[in-house]
């Protein structure tokens, strides 16, 4: 049986713990730490495990731990746990610079521990079953909306959430296509705040095919929704649902001069819906018992990160 500890116990990390405490089968919840203790103390009591004083006193009890502690200390925290030979489950974005992430996968490799990317939406069911719908995309467009949460954002919304889409898109969806350009424009909106509020990134790929990312903390209700258009169809997904819809366009839509006379065929899939985290954890266990890279591993969190980070380097901020 895993032993395992969550560093970082705000709203990711709590769930975090959460579902370790209900995978009894494979896997104990030794217990959690935060810097604010008062967080530990409280999901240490909920869930019925050690509250540790120490990064260090959790790390040596545990053999998987997951990192869902500020991006800015994603990297101290994963160098001496993956020293110690602990596999980690670390938030999205894996680090805040690419060199900091470099520097996770070398050591990760070097002392042969799994490293997993928290991108829970890969796991999304209705994610999972879109790539049965998928041939040739021409078009992608997602949209990440939503209002200012009630913690204090430490990035922007490219790393908070746009990140998501650009990981579904160019390491799943469109893992075989060559990026040709990359675009985006941003804002910052609040005065609070010093990073993007709302921007709009693209993705051009050298087959042609466009994606078009608009992710906002600026929205009065949570958004996460997709639309991809192909040559025979076209595919809508709300990701919040878990709900695919896909409209089929007739080969012979001109054959015959009276236009009213063809009929759209429209599907619905049967999606069984599920808690995308609690999935994803699973898979980070099952990655480490059974010795295997993580269905997403370092390198889709490097890729992701690098393309978030290209087009950050678009974006100035500027108080209007």
């Amino acid at each position: 049986m895993l032993k395992a500890g969550v560093i970082g116990v705000g709203y990711m990390g709590f769930h975090h713990a959460r579902i370790y405490s209900t995978l009894n089968n494979n896997v104990k919840l030794v217990g959690v730490f935060d810097i604010d203790n008062s967080k530990s103390e409280i999901v240490a009591d909920n869930l019925g495990v050690k509250k540790f004083n120490s990064i260090d006193e959790l790390v040596d009890e545990c053999d998987i731990i997951s990192i869902a502690a500020p991006t800015d200390k994603h990297h101290e925290i994963a160098i001496p746990c993956i020293k110690k030979g602990k596999h980690l489950l670390i938030e999205k974005p894996v680090a805040d610079t690419i060199e900091k992430a470099e520097e996770i996968k070398y050591y990760s490799q070097k002392y042969g521990v799994k490293v997993m990317v928290g991108f829970t939406e890969r796991f999304n069911p209705a994610i999972r079953q879109l790539t049965n719908y998928i041939s040739n995309p021409i078009f992608i467009e997602c949209r990440r909306m939503g209002p200012l949460p009630s913690r204090k954002p430490s990035t922007g919304v490219l790393l908070d959430l746009m990140i998501h889409d650009i990981d579904i898109i160019v390491n799943y969806l469109m893992k075989d296509k060559k990026i040709k350009n990359i675009n985006s424009i941003g804002n910052s909106v609040y005065n609070f705040t010093n990073n993007e509020d709302i921007a709009v990134g693209n993705i051009v790929f050298e087959n042609g095919s466009i994606a078009v990312m608009t992710a906002s903390r600026c929205y009065p209700s949570k958004e996460r929704k997709m639309r991809i258009v192909q040559n025979d169809n076209s595919i809508y997904v709300d990701l919040i649902l878990q709900y695919i819809e896909i409209h089929y366009v007739p080969s012979n839509i001109y054959k015959n001069t009276d236009i009213e006379s063809f009929e759209v065929k429209i599907e619905i899939p049967n999606i069984i819906r599920a808690e995308s985290l609690r999935l994803e954890i699973m898979e980070f266990v099952n990655s480490v018992l059974e010795n295997r890279e993580p269905l997403v591993n370092i390198d889709n969190g490097i890729r992701s990160l690098d393309i978030a980070t290209q087009m950050l380097k678009n974006i100035q901020i500027a108080k209007i």
